[in-house]
């Protein structure tokens, strides 16, 4: 999970640096290179279960999530997703016991890798909608399972939002972004996640 991390970092420092050394598109326009880097917080779930025991966290989160592609026609970009989701107020269980044991100190975290598209409504002020599929893996450091599970669980991210110019290529924003995804293992139960989260972000066009 540490070298997905460093993959993330590293895909964010590519858009950064390939915006700038491409052709960009015409000033205050999307179109051409597409990328996006945005970071933020808000409310993060994760449950791990498999008729015996039970690992949760809901409460506080965070991300960092970038998006790197290019315009198919103005307004539309395809683009590669990574991204990265820390969770807090993890909490492991026995089925039987009545209370669960709090573990605030173990490590709990997923990486998303996916493609989507993001679409600016043409006379909206860079209103944007922006959606992908992809595939979630999760970092656990607990008593019950201690490791990663690669990129398993089948997701999706939908994120609502809106940017302002700051420069003919360069735009800030705000937005709302949720992620779900789920999969299944005979050993390990049913890993399950959510997030729902606010970000801030710097787009190049």
């Amino acid at each position: 999970m540490d070298r997905l991390l460093a993959i993330l970092l590293l895909a964010l420092s590519v858009a950064v640096s390939a915006t700038w050394a491409g052709p960009l598109s015409a000033p205050f326009t999307h179109d051409g290179l597409f990328a996006n880097a945005s970071m933020g917080m808000g409310y993060a779930s994760f449950e791990n279960a498999d008729g015996e025991e039970s690992l949760t966290a809901n409460g506080f989160g965070a991300r960092v999530h970038g998006k790197l592609g290019f315009y198919v026609v103005p307004d539309l970009a395809l683009h590669a997703n990574l991204g990265y989701v820390m969770y807090s107020n993890f909490q492991e269980a026995r089925y039987g016991l009545a209370t669960y044991m709090d573990h605030d100190f173990y490590v709990l975290s997923s990486v998303y890798l996916g493609v989507g598209a993001t679409y600016y409504v043409p006379g909206w002020n860079n209103v944007f909608i922006s959606g992908s599929l992809g595939l979630t893996g999760y970092n656990l450091n607990c008593h019950k399972y201690s490791g990663n599970t690669g990129l398993s669980a089948l997701s999706f991210d939908i994120e609502v939002g809106k940017d302002w110019w700051v420069g003919e290529h360069t735009a800030i924003g705000v937005s709302l972004a949720y992620n779900s995804g789920e999969y299944w293992s005979d050993d390990d139960g049913v890993f399950r996640s959510s997030s729902m989260m606010l970000l801030f972000s710097v787009a190049l066009n």
